[in-house]
């Protein structure tokens, strides 16, 4: 009877496997919060421990180590999950390591809005007194073109270096840069 047990859950579990590498991709992560959708996980960054790929390579070890251990080497019950649970446990962890190195590798070509403070940019648009412009800038290595107003309500005329001091709504707020900066 327990045989039979660990054969069905491995079954589930090789099909619940290939579904999760098959079309897993997009719910192993979840959306940035900051107005576009990333490939960011939790809060520190990392995809989830409890991924599906994750939980159907620990469920695939634990079954298919309970199939082998029950038929192969006649354990019982108790001995055969203290089995699988070992190999489920290598397994799933091996899952998520492989998970973490290709998160790493991933580039996003998304900008949040602190991707924008601090960087220098050209006016391409003249911005009028108490009006908005736009300016050019290159973020996360793409020339991208946003609306811009100046801090001190000033107009900037087109061709000047400013700095971006805030980002809100797709509006850039910036500064001339003078000399001394």
């Amino acid at each position: 009877m327990v045989g039979l047990i660990f054969l069905g859950l491995f079954i589930f579990s090789a099909i619940f496997s290939l579904a999760a590498f098959l079309f897993g991709h997009d719910h192993d992560f979840s959306a940035d919060h900051d107005m576009s959708i990333g490939h960011d996980a939790d809060a520190g960054g990392m995809p989830s421990i409890f991924s599906g790929r994750v939980i159907s390579l620990f469920l695939l070890g634990f079954s298919g180590t309970g199939v082998i251990t029950t038929y192969v080497y006649g354990l019982g019950a108790v001995l055969s999950s203290l089995a699988g649970l070992g190999s489920g446990i290598v397994l799933g962890a091996l899952a998520y390591f492989f998970l973490v190195i290709f998160y790493r590798e991933q580039a996003s070509s998304n900008a949040s809005s602190a991707d924008y403070i601090g960087l220098n940019a050209r006016v391409s648009t003249a911005i009028p007194a108490g009006g908005a412009g736009e300016v050019s800038v290159a973020v996360k290595e793409q020339l991208r073109t946003v609306f811009a107003t100046s801090v001190d309500g000033a107009a900037v005329a087109e061709g000047r270096q400013v700095k971006i001091e805030a980002m809100s709504g797709g509006t850039a707020t910036v500064r001339l840069v003078t000399k001394q900066d």
